[in-house]
């Protein structure tokens, strides 16, 4: 009887369905509190990827608008934006960011971390991941065309500061940052020329045909030297091994030389040298001096050629480096930077500003001599033209009329009119609309630099550089006024 009660019992239990609308109602409000509370989650990491994406689009942006081009200081802004003002507060601490540089002209940055949930724990998911990017470029504003004149002569061998680094090398290094921070893209939105400039300029012995050149065919003479006799010989004793100077383009040289001997003139035998011939060979290899007729050395206007300098017995220019028309492949300018000389066998190239300027003047211009830039605009706009003149020293040659070559010279007169001449042709470029930015470099006569800052667009386009690191500012300042900065990525 009792174990018939019993089942009769758990029969009625087991029937009984009262209890599970309470059960079912209470996994239902669970689910309800995840679902709410994974919305939560989901939209604080929202947040946070938001945050993250705004703080490192402004980092990269902070970083490329300065006008640093060294990618250690680049990458200290980036980092140093992020930690004043990237406040991510729902962020778990310490997420990773990793900063690229790959050239001056882009950085690449990312953030990784992760968000704690509140809700989504219950579910066994306990932190949701937070990974974003960005890619920050600076290039040109406008289309530009770029020349970049550039002081050769020999007293660029002289160390730029107390690294011993050559001005020569400095120069190198800044214009190759410039160039750069501008030629990002391989497309026509920049083109940059350069005018490697001493006393005279090379335009390459493939232009030797064309139409504004005035150079003759390589020739040869022979001419006949006459027997000579001596009877007397000159001798020297005594005196004492000593350090001499000497002074070229404005570097002080030493060398060996005796002082204090005593010397006479003896008397020996008749000693005649034969009656000769000597062929003398000359020939052209790309320098090219000023336009004779008028006033035409000072701008690019009318049809006078350029007179050709030939060489007799050498091998050599009595110039420096080739010129680099317009181009848009970065490649060829850095090659041309790399490539540029201060002297060859004895050859020490003096200064002559106005060669390289209207050179300058020259590329820029969309009339021959040479033809790769476009037609000047009124407002410098698509293209916008821009010249950089850089130079060391002070004009130390004058003009010839006759020949247009330049001879050196220390009359003051002759070297006003050459300062002149610089200031001329400054001008002109700029009524053609050409932007002017001028660097004078260790530059120590005032009168040099007033020349350089009114030869300038404006006093904001002359940088005054002491040594090799301000020389880099100066470079990195012009680059930084050009282009322009935008996030691609």
């Amino acid at each position: 009887m009792p174990d018939f009660r019993l089942a009769r019992w758990l029969g009625r239990f087991g029937a009984n369905r009262r209890g599970n609308v309470a059960v079912i109602a209470g996994l239902v409000f669970m689910a309800l509190i995840v679902v709410g509370g994974a919305a939560i989650d989901l939209h604080r990491a929202y947040t946070a990827r938001t945050q993250g994406q705004d703080a490192l689009d402004l980092a990269g942006v902070a970083a490329a608008s300065t006008r640093h081009t060294d990618p250690a200081l680049l990458e200290q802004v980036a980092r140093d934006y992020l930690d004043a003002n990237a406040e991510i507060g729902v962020l778990e601490a310490d997420p990773d960011i990793t900063v690229e540089i790959e050239s001056v002209s882009r950085i690449d940055m990312r953030l990784q971390g992760s968000v704690r949930t509140f809700f989504m724990g219950l579910i066994g998911i306990n932190t949701l991941p937070v990974d974003v990017s960005t890619a920050v470029e600076r290039g040109a504003v406008d289309r530009v065309e770029l020349a970049l004149v550039l002081d050769n002569t020999y007293s660029m061998v002289d160390p730029a500061d107390a690294t011993g680094t050559r001005k020569i090398d400095a120069l190198k290094t800044a214009a190759r940052d410039l160039v750069d921070a501008l030629m990002t893209r391989e497309d026509d939105s920049v083109k940059v020329g350069v005018v490697p400039y001493g006393d005279y300029v090379n335009v390459g012995i493939s232009r030797r045909n064309s139409s504004w050149l005035d150079v003759p065919a390589d020739y040869s003479t022979t001419r006949t030297i006459p027997k000579s006799c001596t009877t007397t010989r000159r001798t020297c004793s005594g005196g004492r091994q000593t350090t001499c100077t000497r002074t070229r383009d404005g570097v002080t040289e030493t060398y060996a030389c005796t002082q204090g001997q005593t010397c006479r003139n003896e008397t020996i035998p008749e000693k005649c040298t034969p009656e000769r011939t000597q062929t003398d060979r000359y020939r052209w290899l790309g320098c090219v001096g000023s336009r004779r007729q008028g006033q035409s050395r000072l701008n690019d206007t009318g049809t006078q050629t350029y007179p050709g300098l030939m060489v007799v017995n050498s091998t050599q220019p009595n110039c420096l480096t080739e010129i680099t028309p317009l181009t848009t492949r970065k490649q060829t300018v850095t090659s041309a930077l790399s490539a540029m000389i201060i002297t060859r066998t004895n050859y020490f190239p003096e200064t002559y500003i106005p060669a390289g300027a209207i050179w300058g003047v020259n590329i820029l211009s969309p009339t021959a001599p040479l033809t790769e830039a476009a037609d000047y605009q009124s407002e410098n706009r698509n293209p916008r033209k821009i010249m950089v003149l850089m130079t060391d020293g002070t004009n130390t040659m004058r003009f010839n009329a006759s020949d247009g070559k330049h001879a050196n010279t220390t009359n003051t007169a002759q070297l006003t009119a050459t300062n002149q001449d610089t200031a001329s042709i400054c001008t002109y470029a700029k009524s053609k609309g050409i932007e002017i930015y001028t660097v004078a470099l260790a530059v120590k006569s005032t009168a040099a630099r007033d020349l350089l800052q009114s030869c300038a667009s404006d006093p904001s386009h002359y940088f005054n550089a002491d040594d090799s690191s301000s020389l880099a500012r100066a470079f990195a300042d012009i680059a930084a006024s050009i282009y322009r900065v935008r996030i691609v990525e």
